[in-house]
């Protein structure tokens, strides 16, 4: 299977010419065309003299930062995409960048596999952004259903996620009957929840102890990040909500806006219990899987905490019936 990167036009711009030389020959090894910028004018003339797909830029540049670059980008007939890339501290940050309109974040020294990584999501999206523009408005559904297979395609990679948005859609569709809510909806939603996490490296989001300070935020803000690429491809309101919100708690203890009980959308707090337990199912670095009595456990232990009564109550009486689910 073809690489989302093959054929794909990138343009890297860093000033330290070993770091874009060797960028550069990674994404070629996976059928990219790349040109390289060691300077701000050089990346402004490539962006002017030639379409790319994909613009990986440093945060700061001689004579241009990252920020200015992403606002030339942004005027093109046909923007790329745009990974801003830098080291904690130096220039914009992560959280900088997205609030401006970035589409990725990478920390350096750069890992060269994260950045492919996260290189071939972006194009991916890309691909996905062009064929919403064919769509009526209001039938996004068979996009959302690709994304979700592209979402799954990534995990496959990591052994400690494989499997996880299509057991968190299981699970939501499950709590969907007796919450009352759309199935449907719940299955989307599930399927492309974490799509945000494709910014986040997979070093990073199974280290042991604390992550570093990029990640944290990537983590934190992979929610609204995830929200925001699939309403660009034109999801119903109620499912950006549920992206959006699915890492709120019923307390006020979660992220990214520290919602509180029904403040939570009803399909974002479903969504939100259903991804708990997928996850709690599901092994990681430091700890096995956990079997259906040990997730029950934990939900009355969250519950009025991280879940709400409903959710918890509901994903209890369903997991002492088919504990199945969690396998």
């Amino acid at each position: 299977m073809a690489s989302p990167l093959a054929g794909r036009r990138v343009l890297v711009a860093d000033d330290e010419r070993a770091v874009a030389a060797a960028l550069a020959r990674r994404l070629e090894r996976d059928g990219a065309v790349v040109r390289m910028a060691h300077d701000g004018a050089a990346a402004e003339r490539h962006l002017a003299e030639w379409s790319c797909d994909l613009l990986i830029s440093d945060a700061v540049l001689p004579g241009r930062t990252g920020l200015e670059l992403l606002e030339v980008a942004s005027r093109l007939a046909e923007p790329p995409a745009v990974i801003l890339m830098g080291a904690d501290g130096e220039g914009a940050g992560a959280a900088e960048s997205f609030a401006r309109g970035a589409d990725g974040w990478l920390r350096k020294p750069l890992d060269a596999e994260c950045a492919a990584h996260e290189a071939a999501a972006q194009m991916e999206m890309r691909s996905l952004r062009r064929a919403v523009e064919g769509l009526v408005l209001g039938a996004p559904g068979p996009i959302l259903v690709v994304l979700g297979e592209i979402v799954s395609a990534f995990e496959k990679a990591d052994p400690f996620r494989a499997g996880y948005s299509a057991r968190t859609a299981r699970l939501a569709v499950a709590l969907g009957g007796p919450l009352g809510l759309d199935g449907e909806r719940l299955a989307l939603a599930a399927r492309v929840h974490d799509v945000g996490m494709l910014a986040v490296p997979v070093v990073e989001q199974h280290a042991e102890g604390q992550p570093g300070r990029t990640a944290q935020h990537l983590i934190r803000v992979h929610p609204t990040l995830g929200a925001r690429w699939i309403e660009r491809l034109g999801a119903d309101r109620s499912v950006v909500a549920a992206v959006a919100a699915h890492h709120e708690r019923h307390d006020g203890g979660g992220y990214p806006g520290g919602l509180a009980g029904e403040e939570i959308p009803p399909l974002a707090r479903a969504l939100g219990t259903a991804a708990a337990i997928a996850a709690m199912s599901l092994p990681r670095p430091w700890r096995a899987p956990r079997d259906a009595e040990a997730v029950v456990a934990q939900l009355e232990a969250g519950r009025l905490t991280q879940f709400g009564a409903g959710e918890a109550d509901a994903a209890i009486a369903i997991l002492r019936e088919q504990p199945g689910l969690v396998g």
